[in-house]
């Protein structure tokens, strides 16, 4: 047990593993820039780590003033130095990245295992299959920063699927650890904390564009408050639109119908976190605390949350009422080599409670295996819990292998093809990943 700095961090390319990140992404512009290890941040791609968390609560700048210090790659000026004095006279001077700010991410399934489904409905009955999986997913990331006080990260997604989509996330930051950030959901420090976000539902729909502020105090442990709005689709007002509900644990997308009565405003959804770290690394430092297992680089430490989101009065409409607020609670924490976390949510207006459990081991520091639970209530009864059970290998600081299988309960009830996941097949998936 011992002490850490920003500087051991670094160089001893420490692995902590808060891994219950949702959708965050590691991305190669950043390795290249500070020329490190995506372990200095990343527990095995794309899972941020605890010195990864405090990477992007700087504005994805390096902790504790030390951009300059660590940055190998040096930013093209845009203006002079000088410009400042004679600002408004002149523009006000800048910098953009002195390299192509691009990595390529390729990961797809390699084999994909379905088992039959247990119904005595015709309609939806399947067939147990094995094949070849495929095709690869190709994103394209990028990420750096601009100036003193702009930092930037995204993707270009669906290059495979021929439907291509940009995800970007601009931050401006005010002083260490405020930050006011405006883009796409998936890169919101509310989707992407590297600990269990507690507001689990399918109710709602994915949140699309708005802006966000975090707030962030810590040098050892530290407090995190994140409040945000964001429309939620670019649906036309008064449409149905269908909603698409990704499970990454179950490998497969479910496509829920839900009316939107007053859909694309400013304010669809608001949404507010309060994260405390009662100890271990500061989630703006990077640093402090103890290492449980320095060659994984846990960090022994105990995190609360609590979560909240709202949409408007009547926005939203899911056939069995109207629901406007789901609120929740998680704790997260490392011990040894040992990581996991636990949540709960509920659907305010419709009584609907959620559930989900996490836990995992570092074996080696590249060899983790988790199982995680979920129960996430549906409309009308028609819940289906799930277990996945996965080992992921990380063979190289920028490859992986990763085996999983998913059980979930099935229901006999429906007539018809449901669209609430109700009927998933028991799967089996081994996908690869590549990141340069």
């Amino acid at each position: 047990m011992r002490k850490s700095t920003i500087a051991s961090i670094a160089s001893l390319c420490m692995v902590p593993a808060l891994f219950w990140s949702q959708d965050s992404s590691a991305v190669p512009a950043f390795a290249r820039k500070y020329q490190t290890s995506c372990y200095t941040c990343h527990s095995g791609f794309p899972n941020r780590n605890a010195f990864g968390e405090a990477f992007k609560n700087n504005g994805y700048r390096w902790p504790g003033g030390e951009e300059e210090d660590h940055a190998k790659q040096e930013q093209t000026k845009m203006g002079a130095d000088g410009w400042k004095q004679t600002f408004p006279q002149t523009p006000w001077p800048s910098d953009i990245p002195g390299f192509a700010p691009f990595a390529l991410y390729l990961t797809g399934p390699i084999v994909n295992y379905s088992d039959k489904v247990k119904d005595n409905t015709s309609a939806l009955k399947t067939a147990q299959s094995l094949n070849w999986g495929g095709p690869v997913d190709a994103r394209i990331l990028f990420g750096g920063t601009v100036g003193e006080s702009i930092g930037f990260v995204g993707a270009l997604e669906g290059i495979s699927a021929g439907a291509t989509t940009t995800n970007v996330r601009a931050v401006w930051s005010f002083s260490p650890g405020v930050n006011l950030s405006f883009g796409n959901s998936g890169f919101s420090a509310f989707s992407g904390l590297a600990s269990p976000i507690s507001a689990y539902t399918n109710v709602f729909p994915a949140r699309g564009v708005g802006p966000e502020l975090n707030y962030v105090v810590g040098k050892e442990g530290g407090l995190n408050i994140i409040a945000g709005l964001s429309d939620i689709t670019d649906a036309p007002n008064g449409t149905t639109l269908s909603v698409k509900d990704s499970d990454p644990t179950a490998g497969a997308t479910l496509t829920t119908t839900k009316n939107l009565t007053a859909a694309n405003k400013l304010d669809d959804i608001r949404y507010l976190r309060v994260k405390y770290k009662l100890f271990g690394a500061g989630l703006l430092s990077g640093a402090g605390g103890t290492y449980g297992n320095e060659y994984v680089g846990l960090d022994n430490s105990l995190a609360v949350g609590a979560s909240l989101v709202s949409a408007r009065d009547n926005m939203l409409s899911t056939g069995g009422g109207v629901e406007r607020l789901v609120y929740g609670a998680d704790i997260a924490g490392n011990y040894g080599s040992f990581t996991g976390g636990v949540a709960y949510s509920r659907d305010r207006d419709l009584g609907l409670n959620n559930y989900a459990v996490d836990a995992g081991y570092y074996i080696y520091p590249w060899l983790l295996p988790r199982v995680t639970y979920k129960y996430l209530s549906q409309v009308g009864g028609l819940d289906n819990p799930s277990i996945a059970a996965s080992v992921t290998a990380y063979l190289r600081a920028n490859v992986f292998l990763k085996a999983s299988y998913s059980a979930f309960t099935h229901n006999i009830a429906p007539a018809t093809a449901s669209t609430t996941g109700v009927n998933n097949a028991n799967t089996f998936t081994l996908t690869g990943g590549l990141a340069f």
